[in-house]
């Protein structure tokens, strides 16, 4: 787990970038693991419990979104391959979370009164920023930028900050500012109004369903989706999108959707106006 997630995470910090280590979790080591279990105790199927259901789109299975939409967990799963998918099954897709929790809580379970997790497991409800300083990255002082490259403050490390991050810039200004973008060669953190984080062009490394054109791109886990036209490229796809996504951040997961299904997956490597 700390080769293959772990320490990933730590270095994607480190080259400027915003990971999401839940995805690729599941994409690349927990449900791997768990299939082979599976396979070890002779068990069929692996069921978990996770807000998701499983469809057929032109012949293949494919993740498409739970009944409860705003419990939802398919950009979390969207990774998962169609032969993976066969051995899977999501029981919880067709019910709500308040369903499930009145389930549990007829049934004298606890789980029915627990907490819902908001961070990933490693970090054990701790600070990222923390466990990242735990795990040797340095707190080295640097410039905070303007877009033209004048100093207008000093951080104490640039993998604190992520693209959309106001708070702790400890920057005063005539308005607003946001973090834009971190730069580990330079030590330093780019900061501007709120209009410097729009993108409409969206790099991704990853997979596209054939036939895939026009989609609902979702860029950030709690961000709403955004309808935009895509393409395929020779290591993924390229997004451009209707209308300007803000925020967006490289290491950050893309995922795709076509009436509900997942058609296309990844990671960000770049955006653009």
């Amino acid at each position: 787990f700390r080769k293959a997630i772990v320490s990933p995470f730590v270095s994607s910090y480190a080259r400027g970038e915003t990971p999401k280590p839940c995805t690729r979790c599941n994409d690349s080591f927990r449900f791997d693991e768990l299939l082979a279990f599976a396979n070890r105790i002779g068990a069929a199927k692996l069921a978990t419990g996770h807000y998701a259901q499983i469809v057929e789109r032109d012949g293949v299975l494919a993740l498409a979104r739970g009944l409860d939409e705003a419990k939802d967990q398919t950009y979390m799963l969207a990774g998962l391959k169609p032969e993976q998918l066969a051995r899977i099954s999501f029981p919880l897709g067709r019910s709500t979370k308040s369903e499930i929790r009145a389930e549990a809580a007829a049934a004298g379970l606890a789980a029915a009164r627990r907490a819902e997790s908001q961070e990933a497991c490693f970090l054990a409800g701790g600070d990222y920023r923390d466990f990242l300083a735990r795990q040797g990255l340095r707190a080295t002082p640097g410039p905070i930028v303007d877009a033209s490259g004048t100093a207008v403050g000093e951080h104490d490390g640039f993998w604190r900050f992520t693209p959309g991050q106001r708070r702790g810039l400890g920057v005063s200004a005539a308005e607003p500012l946001y973090a834009i973008s971190t730069e580990p060669r330079t030590n330093a953190v780019v900061v501007g109004p709120r209009e410097s984080l729009a993108r409409t062009e969206v790099r991704v490394r990853g997979r596209l369903a054939p036939g895939a054109h026009r989609v609902e791109a979702k860029l950030r886990y709690r961000s709403p989706a955004v309808p935009a036209t895509v393409e395929q490229t020779p290591s993924g796809f390229r997004l451009h999108l209707d209308e300007p996504a803000y925020a967006v951040a490289r290491g950050q997961a893309a995922v795709l959707y076509a009436d509900g299904t997942v058609v296309g997956s990844g990671v960000i490597t770049g955006a653009s106006r």
